[in-house]
């Protein structure tokens, strides 16, 4: 009999430890999720500089994908015709990588011919860069939305067309922590209010969306 009681009470010691370390996974699983949640620095749309807001259409700016045709006046063996990677670099002739997302056209040209300038390939050079194909947009659309995923977008899209290419919000989403974490030219995260979208206030409409952007909804 008392070998019994003692047994029962082992028993009750036991479940009492397992239900104790489970409460500690479960703690530590929710304070890692806390972890986990994207956080830190971050700047609002209206404090970007204009120009990585969104581009008149006389001041495109490329991006990754863009396929370019770079001539050098006069030297027809340094032409060529290349694609903007996802680093935002584009392989130019005899000048290899030159940094090329974020800029104009005429930006860009300038750049080249301030390259061959410098490394003594032309006596003042006259290159020109000309857009042969926009980039679609390929982004990932993460958090609280009702489909998260891998996305492809027509260029020039925004937010209004990604948040409705995704099914829009799930009813756990704080509407104002809408993220875009952009990569090029340097890692930045940006926040967006949804009211503004919707009422048309500050950039919230002009902003356009970059292959390589990830669109976060917390």
């Amino acid at each position: 009999m008392f070998t019994r009681v003692k047994s029962t009470s082992s028993l009750r010691t036991i479940v009492h430890r397992r239900i104790a370390e489970l409460c500690m996974v479960v703690l530590s699983l929710m304070a890692s999720g806390c972890a986990s949640t994207p956080s830190g620095k971050f700047v609002w749309l209206d404090d970007l500089p204009a120009g990585q807001i969104g581009s008149p259409a006389d001041a495109y700016q490329t991006g990754p994908g863009d396929v370019l045709s770079v001539q050098v006046f006069n030297h027809p063996e340094m032409s060529v015709k290349s694609r903007i990677r996802l680093d935002g670099n584009l392989t130019v002739s005899f000048l290899g990588d030159v940094p090329a997302a974020g800029k104009t056209l005429s930006a860009l040209a300038r750049e080249i011919e301030k390259q061959l300038e410098a490394r003594n390939l032309v006596v003042a050079p006259r290159a020109t860069v000309v857009l042969d194909e926009v980039a679609q947009i390929k982004l990932s659309i993460l958090g609280e939305v009702k489909t998260p995923g891998l996305y492809t977008l027509e260029a020039g899209s925004g937010l209004a067309e990604a948040l409705a290419t995704s099914g829009g919000f799930t009813e756990f989403a704080h509407r104002d922590q809408i993220y875009i974490i952009r990569r090029v030219p340097e890692l930045i995260r940006i926040r967006f209010r949804y009211a503004d979208l919707t009422a048309a206030n500050g950039s919230a409409l002009t902003f356009r969306l970059k292959t390589g952007d990830t669109m976060l909804i917390q």
